[in-house]
């Protein structure tokens, strides 16, 4: 029938019942967001009425199907919803499956992890026994990303077994639901299926789309310059929601730090806003200073985010950087070999930017002056890089090899732009000297007893300060 933007549900809610199944696919916070809306247009109670069914995950999928498809005799209308379903992962999804029963787990919530461990012994054609023998173990290390078996595992199959609860038939889950839909449901009743990722693809997102509604809540989550874009356009709409509901205004650097501080995760943001609005009272407006004072950390610091600060040679955010890092056990020598990597990278765009070619450019102020035609000149500097690497290759007699000494990758060139843009803030002398610097720290993290945090300090300190 009809597939909406997320922002767009409100608009269509009138005609809600015309719908018998609903498809809500996307980023966490606004699938539940569109779900209580949807379902609170459709029974006056909302996921609370008596009318309504939730289950969680496809555990019990086929029980979901069955309630959804039998006539009720007490009541015109019942809604059924399958919450956070894995229903379009495919085998190698797997392992995101195994993430969310470790998140179940260390948020309290047991009964929740036991059945979505179920739910993944049936993909995998095992039962709870299983995980006690070399069979099942084998399975559960080769999902999980440190290649271990995740500490919880005897713990959570333990409780899934004394509350009953079991594993379900393996069986095809897609054909399953596909066939519910196509079939019709009984007047007034309504499937709702919630999901992290849908693929278009599939014939059950078809039937979804033909039999009934899908909403797509999906927020691109990486560094291209259109995705951040995006981010930025559903993080202002969010902001603005909540601020609406409370009849307050925010200073537009109050929103900045917000987004510093817990980045791209709607759910501690739309928190944040709402603890603002209850702090500032009956003051109309929330500044700066109101966000710096009851907003903490939360944002997750990754690699990507300190070689940034590296680049842009701000020491405290690059300071900061590394304690978070280290503080989730990523070890010393990966982030020293996030800093060597991102050099190399500095000191291939800064010999680019003196080249003939970099030259030719005058200048990165404007990126859709470098996208129409500084790119063709970062093209042209590669061909002859490439061509240098392959003549040396062969004057050693070395077999050929891809190098790494290229600097447009494919992609969007914003990432690209950036790089030479925050290469102009360094001298070759500079760069030069900073390599050498990062071979030194990383012998002595690797022979001396010296605390490997005070290393990284030093040297991220000389960068940044220019002490090379």
């Amino acid at each position: 029938m009809a597939e909406l933007a997320h922002n767009t549900l409100q608009k269509s809610l009138a005609k809600a019942s015309d719908s018998p199944v609903w498809l809500i696919y996307g980023e966490e916070f606004l699938v539940d967001r569109s779900l209580k809306a949807l379902v609170g247009t459709l029974l006056p109670g909302g996921l609370g009425d008596s009318s309504c069914e939730v289950v969680e995950g496809d555990a019990e999928l086929r029980d979901a199907l069955e309630q959804v498809s039998t006539f009720s005799l007490f009541s015109s209308g019942k809604v059924v919803v399958v919450r956070d379903s894995h229903i379009f992962y495919a085998k190698k999804g797997e392992n995101k499956e195994l993430a969310k029963i470790t998140k179940a787990y260390d948020d309290g919530k047991m009964q929740l992890a036991a059945r979505r461990l179920a739910q993944l012994l049936s993909k995998l054609k095992l039962q709870f026994k299983h995980l006690s023998m070399p069979k099942g173990l084998d399975k559960l290390k080769a999902l999980a990303e440190d290649g271990q078996v995740p500490p919880w595992t005897g713990e959570v199959a333990a409780w899934a077994e004394a509350n009953k609860i079991v594993v379900p038939e393996p069986m095809d889950d897609q054909s399953m639901v596909e066939r519910a839909i196509r079939a019709g449901l009984p007047a007034g009743h309504h499937l709702v299926l919630t999901t992290d990722q849908a693929d278009k693809r599939k014939s059950l997102f078809k039937a979804f789309k033909e039999c009934g509604s899908v909403v797509d809540c999906s927020a691109p989550k990486g560094e291209r310059k259109a995705d951040k874009d995006q981010q930025a356009k559903i993080i202002d709409e969010t902001v603005k929601a909540v601020l609406s509901r409370y009849g307050k205004k925010m200073d537009p650097r109050a929103v900045r730090y917000l987004v510093e501080m817990v980045g791209f995760d709607l759910r501690v943001l739309v928190g944040d806003v709402e603890k603002l609005c209850s702090f500032v009272g009956d003051n109309p407006t929330i500044s700066y200073d109101d966000a710096r004072r009851i907003t903490k950390k939360t944002k997750q610091d990754p690699i990507y985010e300190l070689t940034g600060a590296i680049s842009e040679r701000n020491g405290r955010m690059a300071l900061s950087c590394v304690r978070n890092l280290l503080a989730n056990e990523t070890h010393p020598l990966q982030v020293l070999a996030a800093l060597v990597n991102q050099v190399r990278r500095l000191l291939l765009a800064r010999s680019f930017l003196e080249s003939r070619e970099g030259r030719s450019l005058g200048g990165l102020r404007d990126y859709n002056q470098f996208r129409a035609g500084g790119i063709n000149a970062v093209k042209a500097a590669d061909e002859i890089m490439a061509g240098r690497v392959e003549a040396w290759q062969a004057s050693l007699a070395l077999s050929k090899k891809k190098t790494d000494l290229l600097l447009n990758r494919g992609g969007s060139p914003y990432p690209l732009f950036l790089l030479l843009q925050n290469a102009a803030r360094f001298s070759m002398a500079e760069l030069t000297s900073i390599h050498s610097l990062l071979a030194d720290c990383d012998r002595t993290m690797k022979s001396s007893p010296e605390d490997p945090t005070v290393l990284l300090d030093r040297i991220i300190l000389r960068i940044c300060t220019r002490e090379t």
